[in-house]
């Protein structure tokens, strides 16, 4: 029986996240989405189970009747409740949606639950997300901008940056199959596709998408695009970049829709790809430590073990970097999207599964030890003081229980 009743009601008791569309940044409720995700999870694997008197697969139709109902736009911005598929770093919190959805259409008792209209608004927004996944991730894009069409980007950047829509494309390949996925690019339109989610009230796709006139075309056709020069991550001389829009098939390094693990494990590997280190050197004479909130540890005790965070030692454009929370946002997708692969029985129970469940593992453990001891850091050129509360206000009490409660802990 996975997760408690403690951790569901909590999750049944949050609001159903929503989402708004503000040009050049995102608006996230990250607590109240990683919620849904794990309600999700445990409606999957026992709908008719009750917590508190509540039916959990009743729980989780109530919450996705506000986000598919197609409720009118309740601010002066015009925003409604839909992820606005802006693709890239929006996945922070745009995977958990797309696998809420497709594991939703997988519980007979939640999707004919759902009107049609609701079932027609999930398709929808899970081809906008997959559409932003192609355009800011696939293979055959290399674009430096996001579907807002201001929003920097980059494929090679760290992995709380990018895994969120390489996840969003695997959930979208199981959701629709991926010869189907495949084909509705290949004949995609993006003013009727526009016109059709306009109809449908998901206004903050519509609103994203056409918020710079030309992502349309480099959606449609491809070809280059150039930004101007700046600060941070856009080299003074400005940037260049190309690709070949979203009207071919799709593959992410490679891989077919249709080869989900083997998309996974490329996130997995890297996420988890690093030696336990407690002290990283940052600059002569500084370097990150724990706080020690909880005990007089001067090191985690997974010193040296492989599967820590990639976060915790790699680097940002002003020099190296070692984040807590910037390891969290890596992780909160990872394991969301990991207990997804485990309860619809994806994750392979041979060698390979068994070696990127221990490198998780390790990361998991050491990554919540140095939050509950608290951990000096060093981001963006300077010094971050941060332990689990900053974790909590990311989701935390929603994300670690789709570890502890469906992975082995470290051997």
């Amino acid at each position: 029986m996975p997760f408690t009743d403690e951790q569901l009601a909590a999750a049944i008791a949050q609001y159903s996240p929503r989402w708004k569309f503000f040009s050049g940044t995102r608006y996230r409720e990250m607590p109240r989405t990683f919620a849904l995700q794990l309600l999700a999870l445990a409606a999957y694997a026992e709908p008719d189970r009750k917590v508190a008197g509540v039916q959990l697969a009743s729980a989780l139709i109530e919450k996705l009747h506000p986000l598919l109902g197609g409720l009118p736009a309740d601010d002066e911005e015009g925003n409604t409740r839909e992820p606005e598929a802006q693709g890239g770093i929006s996945g922070w919190t745009h995977a958990a949606p797309a696998f809420t959805f497709l594991i939703a259409k997988r519980i007979p008792a939640v999707w004919s639950q759902l009107s049609d209209g609701e079932r027609h608004r999930a398709d929808l927004i899970m081809q906008a997300m997959a559409v932003a996944g192609h355009f800011t991730m696939g293979d055959a894009n290399s674009y430096h901008v996001l579907m807002d069409g201001i929003s920097n980007h980059d494929k090679s950047w760290n992995i709380n940056i990018t895994e969120g829509y390489v996840d969003v494309l695997i959930a979208a390949g199981l959701y629709f199959g991926a010869a189907e996925l495949n084909a509705f690019f290949k004949q995609f339109d993006f003013d009727t596709f526009i016109a059709e989610a306009d109809h449908m009230g998901l206004r903050n796709i519509v609103r994203c998408w056409t918020h710079r006139p030309f992502i349309r075309d480099l959606v449609m056709g491809g070809g280059r695009h150039s930004r101007e020069g700046g600060t941070g991550p856009v080299p003074e001389g400005g940037i260049s970049s190309s690709g070949r829009g979203v009207r071919c098939e799709c593959f992410f390094q490679g891989f077919g829709l249709d080869e989900s693990w083997s998309i996974f494990r490329t996130q997995s590997t890297r996420q988890f790809a690093k030696a336990c280190r407690t002290e990283v050197a940052a600059l002569a004479g500084e370097s990150t430590r724990l706080l020690q909130r909880e005990t007089d540890a001067k090191i985690s005790p997974w010193e040296g073990q492989l599967g820590m965070c990639v976060e915790f030692e790699t680097n940002d454009w002003y020099g190296i970097r070692s984040c807590l929370t910037y390891a969290f946002e890596g992780v909160m997708i990872q394991l969301g999207t990991a207990a997804s692969m485990r309860v619809l029985g994806l994750w392979p129970d041979n060698a390979e599964g068994r070696y990127l469940e221990q490198g998780m593992a390790v990361g998991v453990s050491d990554l919540m030890f140095k939050g509950r001891e608290g951990y000096r850091g060093w981001a963006h050129g300077k010094e971050t003081i941060e332990g689990f509360e900053q974790m909590t206000e990311r989701g935390a009490d929603y994300i670690f229980p789709m570890w502890s409660e469906l992975f082995s802990p470290v051997e």
